[in-house]
């Protein structure tokens, strides 16, 4: 009986083990990410791959990373700022008397902060469009169309499968 006991305690902290080490790791690293300084890779990875086919010289290219570096670093520091409000604003929380004054001005600075990088990669976005020409902004613009349409094909394909069924309860 003492043995039956014991393997069975055995499994189930094994179990529990198991299944604590697979709880969403992958969420709790990246929830400290920002990803908007490095955003620029992405488009120029993408104008790498099909610098062929769209016709993108290396200069181009080199203005686009040159600008992508520009980006990265004006999001460095302002992330920094973010991260010295969003302490101010953990001191300020952290009193016995809250001062609503201080604490909506500190506010105010961070979503201004927000608003300044929303804009600055608006600016980026801008600025690369600019350097490519008409032409390669609408086959770029093409190609990232028939990529979406071959990510929602699948999408579709599993709702079509599985229609809901509003309204109706089955018994």
């Amino acid at each position: 009986m003492k043995k039956g006991l014991t393997l069975a305690v055995i499994f189930s902290v094994l179990v529990l083990f198991v299944a604590s080490s697979f709880a969403q790791p992958q969420r709790q690293m990246m929830r400290g990410k920002r990803t908007f300084d490095r955003s620029h890779n992405r488009i120029l990875a993408v104008l790498k791959a099909n610098q062929e086919e769209l016709n993108i010289t290396d200069d181009q290219i080199d203005k686009i990373k040159n600008l992508g570096f520009s980006f990265q670093e004006k999001a460095i520091k302002m992330k920094n700022e973010g991260d010295l409000l969003r302490l101010e604003l953990q001191k300020l929380m952290d009193r016995d008397n809250l001062d609503y004054d201080k604490i909506k001005a500190v506010l105010s600075k961070s979503s201004a902060f927000r608003q300044e990088m929303f804009i600055e990669r608006l600016k980026l976005k801008d600025e690369i469009n600019n350097i490519l020409t008409p032409e390669q902004r609408e086959a770029l613009k093409a190609k990232a169309k028939d990529r979406f349409r071959g990510e929602m094909r699948p999408m579709r394909d599993r709702m079509q499968r599985f229609p809901r069924q509003r309204g109706r309860i089955r018994r």
